[in-house]
């Protein structure tokens, strides 16, 4: 492993985009430990990983919304491989579908419990080894439909708890920022990885129809090359958990329209303003414009 390439670790790894992100880390030089729900596709993983690149990978089979079982992944990290530089929080699930007198509470709660109060948790057990090696980065996996005019319904519980991961980015990046932890999201962009079939199998008339069309868009087919991570997200995520990117911390950046030439050139201004946050801009809130 490169000496400067600490360990990675990256939850809901077993396939999708964090099978892809692993296969990145490990090809980077990167030991990696990665975690899902379900054990189908993580040895295999694990094994072409080991095989592809010499690294070392753990993996353990972990629900991120249980604490006992995320804190025990993380004694193994820090047993096995010596603590971790980096957390890549990636689990999440859709939730329920549909209109939201007709959902199931139950599940509009897990599905906040797994995407936000996980990610919580999964930072919370890590966040110690990154302090005793002196600082890390964790990198939170941001959704569509924050703010803007691209926001969908019936899928509020999905909407609602990345609005709410952005916003624990902000405050973690605040709170941690004295132990040389910073705290990111990024946004990825559509997959096909087939993450947004549920929508496809809703009920007629149970999902606004542009929802529809994006989901079918990214559904997998027979034909489908297996999904690869854009150089652009690559290149992101790779600085986003080197000591290139020290300086910057609590920011939302879209894998679309960020890249790491513009964040350098902007540097300035995301130490200094509220670019790149979630925020309101009128004559109350947003105060920069006048100077003040």
């Amino acid at each position: 492993m490169n000496a400067a390439a600490r360990p990675v670790v990256v939850t809901g790894a077993s396939r999708g985009l964090g099978a892809v992100l692993a296969r990145h880390f490990a090809g980077a030089g990167h030991d990696v430990a990665i975690c899902a729900r379900t054990p189908a596709g993580l040895e295999h993983l694990a094994s072409a990983l080991r095989g592809e690149f010499g690294v070392q990978v753990l993996t353990d089979l972990v629900d991120v919304s249980d604490e006992d079982a995320v804190g025990a992944f993380a004694a193994r990290v820090a047993g096995e491989l010596g603590g971790c530089g980096a957390l890549v929080n990636n689990a999440g699930i859709l939730g329920p579908v549909g209109p939201l007198d007709q959902l199931d509470i139950a599940s509009w709660r897990h599905a906040l419990d797994v995407n936000v109060v996980g990610a919580f948790i999964a930072t919370a057990a890590f966040v110690p080894q990154m302090d005793t090696a002196g600082g890390g980065a964790v990198v939170n996996l941001g959704g569509a439909g924050i703010g803007g005019n691209g926001t969908h319904g019936n899928i509020s519980a999905y909407t609602t708890s990345k609005g709410a991961l952005v916003t624990l980015t902000e405050a973690l990046s605040k709170e941690l920022a004295g132990r040389r932890i910073r705290v990111n999201a990024i946004a990825p962009g559509g997959l096909a990885t087939g993450f947004m079939d549920p929508v496809l199998d809703a009920a007629p008339g149970t999902v606004e129809e542009s929802l529809r069309g994006v989901a079918s868009a990214l559904r997998p087919t027979e034909a489908s090359a297996p999904i690869e991570l854009d150089a652009n997200l690559a290149e992101l995520m790779s600085f986003l958990v080197s000591s290139e990117s020290d300086w910057l911390t609590g920011k939302l950046l879209s894998a679309r329209w960020d890249n790491v030439a513009s964040l350098t050139k902007d540097r300035e201004r995301l130490e200094s303003t509220s670019l790149l946050n979630l925020r309101r801009i009128d004559d109350t809130m947003f105060g920069e414009l006048q100077g003040s």
